[in-house]
C-alpha cells in the first residue's frame, strides 16, 4: 500500500455530528443525501467520515463521529437542525487506500501507524475516512474502496 503526504487545501463542507452506533451512519447518510438533493447543493468531493473514538473499541452505542460531504465554496446554504455549514481548514495528512470491504479496514490504520512513526510524523487529529466507492455504488464489497486520512505535522 502506498502511503503518501498531502495537504490538504480549506473545504466547505455539509456536516453532521453523531454519538450512537455506527449501525445509524447509514441513516445519517440518508439524511445529508436527502437535504442535497432537496436545497440542490453541488459537492465537489465524496461523502466522509471523521472519527473521534474508535468505533472498534467504543461503547456500541457511543461511538462520536461526523458524517459529511465536501460543498461548492462559494454555495451558503442554511443549515439545519442536524446539518451544519463549516469550513475545515488547510492541513497535512498522511494518505492511504484501503481496497475492501471495511470489516478489516483496522489492518490499514495499523499500517498507517507504522508508517507515521518510521518516518517521524506525529498523528495530531482524528482520522477522516473517505468513501471513494462505497458500499451502494458497487455490487461486491471487495470493490469498495476507502481513503484514509491521518492529520500529522512532521517531527
Amino acid at each position: 500500500m502506498e502511503i503518501q503526504e498531502k495537504t490538504i487545501p480549506d473545504q466547505k463542507v455539509a456536516i453532521m455530528n453523531y454519538k450512537g452506533y455506527l449501525s445509524d451512519m447509514e441513516v445519517l447518510i440518508s439524511k445529508l443525501s436527502g437535504w442535497i438533493e432537496v436545497e440542490e447543493i453541488e459537492t465537489v468531493g465524496d461523502l466522509f467520515a471523521i472519527f473521534y473514538n474508535n468505533p472498534r473499541t467504543a461503547k456500541e452505542d457511543s461511538v462520536v463521529y461526523d458524517v459529511g460531504i465536501p460543498i461548492n465554496p462559494e454555495l451558503d446554504p442554511d443549515e439545519t437542525d442536524e446539518i451544519r455549514i463549516v469550513t475545515i481548514i488547510e492541513h497535512k495528512v498522511l494518505s492511504g487506500i484501503h481496497k475492501g470491504s471495511l470489516e478489516n479496514i483496522q489492518d490499514t490504520y495499523n499500517i498507517m501507524a507504522e508508517y507515521s512513526i518510521e518516518n517521524k510524523y506525529d498523528i495530531i487529529g482524528s482520522p477522516k475516512e473517505i468513501y471513494i466507492k462505497n458500499k451502494y455504488e458497487v455490487d461486491n464489497e471487495d470493490d469498495m474502496i476507502t481513503e484514509i486520512q491521518l492529520p500529522v505535522i512532521k517531527m
